[in-house]
């Protein structure tokens, strides 16, 4: 039955392959050269006696053959994975892809609430502000995705931007004195801009502030807050726990501007693991730290 699976590794090779659309994208994830990829893969299709794939100039792409076999690769290579992960006894790796700020200031916190709940899983959290692709890299489990829209994915949270600082410049600001105000100038260009000049237009168009200064990490925003430098604007949701344990205040809560949201994206089969994550996501999107 099994008799023409005789090389594994040259499954492992192909899949990787078709995944990436790249024989060299493939050699670089499996530590080898863009030849031996090459080898592995006409080994394969003479094998099968069916050409997997069409050779273009600097490109290749899938033929009939080639995406039955990529199909049918890709589910048993993932299920081989969970079966080596459960019969080793070690904790299932779950990979999380978001932004440096959502990490540090929303998910990690809560964590631990997660590891309560499933201590056979391990969390390891990519943060970068560039987009993955979860059907080219599967090495990544879930995107957290920051933005208006994202195609395929479910809305997790939504955000509205304020003004935030500490008891004592929220003191100041409200007895008129001027304070810097510190925004984020984002580094994605794609990203419409929510600029305190707006909020300002909309809520206090007299109010003489102290000058805006711009970062183009909320990390290092809400850090120029908490060192009592000015008020913060950013989103609510990145100063939620700041503001829960008492170290920011809003300056005139009412007054919010809309901003955009956070959604979570898995592959077409989503493992049981990334359902579990999901379904906790959801349930800590309507809870506090």
């Amino acid at each position: 039955m099994y008799s023409r699976l005789s090389n594994l590794n040259s499954i492992r090779v192909f899949e990787a392959a078709a995944r990436l659309g790249s024989f060299k994208g493939a050699a670089k994830e499996l530590h080898l050269t863009p030849t031996a990829v090459s080898h592995q893969i006409r080994n394969l299709e003479s094998q099968l006696g069916a050409a997997l794939f069409e050779r273009r100039t600097r490109a290749v792409f899938l033929t009939d053959a080639g995406r039955e076999l990529a199909d049918a690769a890709r589910l048993s290579l993932q299920t081989l994975a969970e079966a080596v992960e459960k019969i080793s006894g070690q904790p299932e790796v779950l990979t999380i892809s978001t932004t440096n700020a959502f990490a540090s200031l929303w998910l990690v916190p809560r964590l631990q609430a997660f590891y309560q709940r499933y201590p056979e899983l391990k969390v390891v959290v990519q943060s970068d502000e560039q987009l993955v692709d979860l059907q080219r890299d599967r090495r990544v489990d879930v995107a957290l995705r920051y933005g208006s829209t994202a195609e395929g994915a479910e809305l997790l949270l939504s955000e509205e931007f304020g003004l935030f600082g500490t008891s004592e410049n929220i003191a100041r600001a409200e007895s008129g004195e001027a304070l810097p105000l510190f925004e984020t100038q984002w580094k994605n260009p794609e990203l419409p801009a929510v600029p305190v000049q707006a909020w300002l237009r909309r809520f206090a168009p007299k109010w003489k502030h102290g000058g805006i200064q711009g970062y183009d990490q909320e990390l290092h925003v809400i850090q120029a807050a908490l060192a009592g430098q000015g008020l913060a604007f950013v989103s609510n949701l990145l100063v939620e726990s700041a503001v829960q344990h008492g170290w920011l205040q809003p300056y005139r809560a009412e007054c919010r501007l809309p901003g955009f949201g956070y959604h979570f994206l898995c592959g077409e089969q989503p493992r049981t693991k990334v359902q579990q994550f999901c379904a906790w996501l959801k349930d800590q999107a309507l809870s506090p730290v």
